[in-house]
């Protein structure tokens, strides 16, 4: 009966356990991912197709209940607070430099911020910093997840310049919150869109690539390659065979 022979060469060896281990340890990385992403994109759907919000109150009690709201439709009555504080957060676009307009706005006994128009740079200079009380409006667009800025993000992104009102982040200065009324829906606002109501607005799916299954099977590819040649070696050396 043949035996099998192998004498491991040291040096490659160590080579191939600190390889797999990365490799592998990449692939496991990326299928985690690939719930995460999954999850996510069935969070989002659940969310898109849902009926639209009519109320702060209807969206606080979602959030509370961990339902899925990022992209919700929404529509309700609301005022701005008089002398709030007034936003303006770069926005990126064609054709020169734009400022959307972030200001809290407050319904059914809470408060949040809404996006409720751009501006362009020289428009921005001469808007005021501050709103004052309105008649009820109508309010009506997508409930948007603010999402905190990473440590990373935070060395590269442009920084905020309070005192000329320039910020590139939602709450990029955290302080945003600090003079409004509570309680205040935190870390979510309304984009809002012109519509007649929430129900002729389109269905927002944002556009997510979910490519980490193909990864997974990449890095595992590249560490049965390592495998293969690893074998070969030993096989072309003499220190693999069956005797």
């Amino acid at each position: 009966m043949a035996k099998l022979y192998f004498k491991p060469m040291p040096v490659l060896s160590v080579v191939l356990v600190i390889s797999l281990t990365i490799l592998i340890s990449l692939g496991i990385w990326q299928y985690q991912r690939l719930q995460w992403k999954t999850d996510l994109l069935a969070e989002i759907e659940a969310s898109v197709t849902a009926p639209p919000f009519t109320s702060l109150s209807d969206v606080n009690r979602a959030i509370e209940n961990d339902a899925p709201v990022d992209f919700r439709r929404i529509e309700f009555q609301a005022k701005t607070i008089a002398n709030s504080s007034v936003y303006h957060l770069y926005k990126s676009q064609s054709g020169g430099i734009f400022w959307s307009i972030f200001q809290p706005l407050r319904s059914d006994g809470r408060t949040i911020f809404a996006s409720i128009e751009a501006l362009s740079d020289e428009q921005k200079d001469q808007a005021s910093f501050q709103v004052a009380q309105s008649e009820p409006i109508t309010v009506i667009g997508y409930v948007r997840k603010s999402y905190p800025m990473g440590r990373v993000e935070s060395w590269v992104k442009s920084k905020a310049s309070p005192e000329a009102n320039r910020y590139f982040y939602f709450n990029q200065t955290e302080d945003w919150y600090e003079a409004l009324p509570e309680p205040y829906i935190e870390g979510y606002y309304i984009d809002v869109m012109p519509a007649l109501s929430a129900n002729e607005l389109p269905v927002l799916r944002p556009d997510i690539a979910n490519n980490h299954f193909d990864y997974m099977l990449t890095w595992w590819s590249f560490a049965l390659i390592f495998i293969v040649i690893y074998l070969i070696l030993h096989r072309r050396a003499g220190r693999l065979a069956f005797r």
